[in-house]
This record gives C-alpha cells, sequence and structure tokens, in this order.
C-alpha cells in the first residue's frame, strides 16, 4: 500500500508565472498592440495627404498640357480650402482674335475656350491646411482667409518651381510636394506621419 504525504516544499516549487512576470507580459502586450495600431493608420494617413495633393497636381497637369495645347497663359490660384484655374486672359474677349486660323491651330482636336465653363476647381478637404513655398523663399505661407498665390503655367511649358505642403492635426502628418517647371509633376520633398489624434 502505497502512502501519499504532502511536501510543503514541493508546492512552493510548483511551475507558474508571478504577478510580476504577468504586469510584465502584459506591459509588452500593450506597447506592441499600440505600435501595431499606429503602424496600420499610417499607411491610410499617407494615402489620404496623397490624395489631396493629387487634386493640386491634376490641376497642375492640366493647366500646363491647356496652356501649350491652347498656346496661352493659365493661372492657378491657390486658396483656403483648394485651388482654381482659368485662362490669364478671358477666353471671349481678344484670344479668339489672336489664334491662327481655326484649322491650323487646332485641328479640329480642340474645344474653343469659351465652351469650357471656368474656373475649373479643385477642392481640398478642409481639415488639411495648404502652405505655399515660392521659388527663393525659405519659409511656407499660410493659405488662409483672403491669402492667395497665383501660380502662372506658360504656353511654353514652364511654370514656376513652387513646393506645396498639405498638413492634417497641426502638423502631425504633412506631405510637402515639389513642382518641376517643366513638367508641372510633383516629387516628393518630405513627408510626416506621427499619427491620428
Amino acid at each position: 500500500m502505497r502512502h501519499f504525504c504532502h511536501d510543503s516544499r514541493r508546492s512552493l516549487s510548483r511551475p507558474g508565472f508571478s504577478i510580476i512576470e504577468i504586469v510584465v507580459v502584459l506591459g509588452v502586450a500593450v506597447v506592441l498592440f499600440g505600435t501595431v495600431a499606429v503602424v496600420a493608420n499610417t499607411p491610410n494617413e499617407e494615402k489620404l495627404l496623397r490624395e489631396e495633393h493629387g487634386k493640386i497636381e491634376e490641376m497642375a497637369i492640366s493647366a500646363r498640357t491647356m496652356s501649350v495645347s491652347y498656346q496661352q497663359s493659365f493661372l492657378i490660384e491657390l486658396k483656403e480650402g483648394g485651388a482654381s484655374m482659368t485662362p490669364l486672359v478671358n477666353p471671349n474677349e481678344e484670344l479668339q482674335a489672336e489664334l491662327p486660323d481655326e484649322g491650323q491651330a487646332r485641328n479640329g482636336t480642340l474645344a474653343p475656350l469659351e465652351s469650357l465653363g471656368w474656373p475649373r476647381v479643385a477642392t481640398v478637404d478642409p481639415e488639411y491646411d495648404i502652405y505655399v513655398r515660392r521659388w527663393g523663399q525659405q519659409d511656407f505661407v499660410l493659405l488662409r482667409g483672403d491669402r492667395v498665390e497665383r501660380w502662372i503655367h506658360e504656353p511654353n511649358g514652364l511654370c514656376e518651381p513652387i513646393s506645396i505642403q498639405i498638413v492634417k492635426d497641426e502638423g502631425d502628418n504633412s506631405l510637402i510636394r515639389v513642382y518641376h517647371p517643366l513638367t508641372g509633376l510633383a516629387e516628393d520633398e518630405e513627408l510626416t506621419i506621427t499619427g491620428t489624434k
């Protein structure tokens, strides 16, 4: 017959976790979940910034294309909430008289400017602030209230090289893009994503 006796020394050395070990593991888990949440949110914030910037870039490309096609300057006005584009000369005025013959200048492919509807507008989400830094300037200027920056695209396809910054959450998330003077295409200068509020 076997006898079982309880040994108090064995019960104290049983495998298990102390309260300190559990607290440390929970702390590490919280840090990991927080990091994963920020990392998972980062591509979304970057995508949103690029979408808002894309609206202005599409307008710049359109202004360059139209200025070369119609052989006249186009004006983009950057302001709080977005941008607008118009021909620099009112299309209903002297423009048509200055153009060569209809068939020679347009080959029947371009619609008359006066029929296109002006201005063309690109609206940026109100959650984003727009800053502009012109060529030769050191600092960005916030477009707020009546502040307007005019950006001209010439018939030879040239435009002033400018930098545009789209900012959200008071600078926690921002994207700066530089617009090339020959192509009007934007190139990333700086991207900042620190999370959301």
